[in-house]
Order: C-alpha cells, then sequence, then structure tokens
C-alpha cells in the first residue's frame, strides 16, 4: 500500500547528499482519509479530478487543531502573501517550536526560506516536512527546484521522478523533469562523440 511512498524515501536516501532517515514518524498527518487520497490521485486520469484531489490533500494537510498553531500559520501565510519576509519567519518558526509535529508547519517556512533564497535552510526544513509526511509532494518539488537552482541535476531529476510518483498530476513537474532528461541524453551524446 505504501511501497511508492517508501521507494521516494529510497531514492532521496540514495540520490540526496545521503539523507537517511531512520524512522518515518506521520505525525499530524495521520489523518484516515489520506491513504485514500492519495491512492485515488495515482489512479486518476481525469486532471481536474486530480487538482479537486490534490486540494484536499492539501487542505487536510494544513489542518490544525490547535488555535494558536492555526493562528501562527494563517499569521505567518498572510506576511508572506504581504512579503513581510521577517515576520512571516517568525511566526513559522514559533509555529515549528510550538507543534514540531506540523509538518506543514515546516513546508511553509521552507517555502519562505526558497523564497528569500535562503536554499540550505529551506532543504534542512524540507527534510522536517518530509520527516513528518513522506508522501509531501509539495516539498519534494520545491527540493526538485532548489537542486535546478543548485546546478545539482542528477538529484533533481531523482526528487522530480519521487515527486511524481505519488502525484503524478504536476505538469510544472513534468515539464520540468522532461528538460532535465533532454539535457542529460544531450550530455551523453556529447561525450560519446
Amino acid at each position: 500500500m505504501r511501497k511508492p511512498f517508501f521507494r521516494a524515501l529510497l531514492i532521496l536516501t540514495m540520490g540526496v547528499g545521503g539523507w537517511v532517515y531512520q524512522s518515518v514518524a506521520l505525525g499530524d498527518q495521520n489523518h484516515p482519509r489520506l491513504d485514500s487520497l492519495f491512492q485515488e490521485l495515482r489512479a486518476t486520469n481525469d486532471q481536474e479530478a486530480a487538482q479537486e484531489i490534490s486540494d484536499e490533500i492539501w487542505r487536510l494537510w494544513r489542518e490544525v487543531d490547535d488555535p494558536e498553531a492555526a493562528e501562527l500559520f494563517a499569521l505567518g501565510q498572510r506576511a508572506m502573501t504581504e512579503r513581510h519576509y521577517r515576520t512571516a519567519y517568525r511566526h513559522f518558526s514559533e509555529l515549528v517550536t510550538t507543534m514540531p509535529d506540523f509538518a506543514e508547519g515546516w513546508n511553509a517556512r521552507a517555502t519562505l526560506l526558497y523564497q528569500v533564497e535562503s536554499y540550505d535552510e529551506s532543504i534542512s526544513d524540507i527534510k522536517e516536512t518530509l520527516q513528518r509526511e513522506p508522501r509531501h509532494f509539495g516539498a519534494l518539488a520545491g527540493l526538485g527546484f532548489i537542486f535546478l537552482r543548485q546546478h545539482q541535476f542528477g538529484p533533481a531529476i531523482n526528487v522530480f521522478r519521487a515527486a511524481l510518483e505519488i502525484n503524478p498530476h504536476m505538469p510544472q513537474i513534468h515539464q520540468a523533469l522532461k528538460q532535465l532528461e533532454l539535457r542529460e541524453e544531450n550530455l551523453i551524446e556529447q561525450n560519446t562523440i
């Protein structure tokens, strides 16, 4: 049932700087509907249905029972949207300190750090996200784009493939992967001439 998720972790372990996850703790990402939603997401061939399923997964990921944590998350999102990055960082940092098992708190801060080009810190928060929710295709996609910016093309390919194994309905990731694979083919052809 979860083989694709563990295969994605294996790909990450082998292809991304030796990351090793000693244990997979889903933390708060254990909503009973998530497993069936991920199955539906992989099984559907309808892009509109896939978007609806993906939106529901994101909605569930963002659910948090603690009112203080929910407020910190909302304040951080608002500040990030308004480009008040330091304020957003403070809110998200307080959130991950208050609720360290809330994967989406780590992912939100990783996204913010990506936006301000603090890539190493973003990677660190992506790692925290994936330890709590290894199926987080958004975090994997973000990691792939960081690797692209760092010209780490092999790891980017591995991570994009892992993300698409979980959610095959991400056109931007398909496009990025296609371009990377063409680049790899061209390099191989140049080296054989």
